[in-house]
């Protein structure tokens, strides 16, 4: 085995360029091994997506809210209907609903016209769009033009009267008027009475 000799010069000089070198490999390692940003970046995108993810609580709770107000509705509606009896609904949403902001766009066309070498003339047109959302006076929040519910895509109901055919009939063909949603996508059930 092989042992390893630094190459010394006679006058020291040698010595000096090998400490040299290894200092500087020791720096580069140590420059090497320091954490670097991306920590931060992550922190960084973690804090995004957290707000994101706010943001879809948030839109859930106002959806969930949105459900069980139109269920307590629909079941005051429902129990006033002769021989239904206490009712309970469940309605199913297929989204969240949708806020449209009031945006003002801006729509610039360019057309130049050119000539070639060869003495041909052709016109060559670009066209860029911009949109910046609408902000109100008053704390500087978007302005809604539109706000569209949460579409309701399925329904149950649990009437105590729900084996009698007329008041199934009147509930599933009230429920389509209501909510739009095919017949195929409501269910009327018997609701058991509740002993007093």
């Amino acid at each position: 085995m092989k042992k390893w000799k630094l190459p010394l010069g006679k006058d020291g000089k040698g010595k000096t360029k090998t400490w040299i070198l290894l200092l500087l490999a020791g720096i580069l390692l140590l420059v090497i091994a320091l954490p670097t940003d991306k920590k931060t970046e992550t922190t960084g995108r973690n804090t995004e997506s957290s707000s994101g993810q706010e943001a879809a609580s948030s839109a859930s709770k106002t959806t969930d809210q949105y459900v069980r107000a139109m269920e307590k509705r629909v079941e005051e509606l429902l129990s006033s209907i002769e021989g239904a009896g206490k009712v309970e609904v469940m309605l199913t949403v297929e989204s969240a609903g949708e806020v449209i902001l009031q945006t003002d766009e801006d729509t610039e066309a360019k057309s130049e016209r050119e000539t070639d070498s060869a003495g041909g003339v052709g016109t060559r047109e670009e066209q860029s769009r911009s949109s910046q959302t609408v902000l109100t006076g008053s704390g500087n929040l978007p302005y809604v033009t539109k706000e569209l519910c949460p579409k309701v895509t399925g329904i149950v109901v649990a009437a105590e009267g729900g084996d009698n055919a007329a008041v199934k009939a009147e509930i599933s063909e009230a429920m389509e008027a209501l909510f739009d949603v095919p017949a195929h996508k409501i269910k009327v059930l018997k609701r058991i009475k509740e002993e007093s």
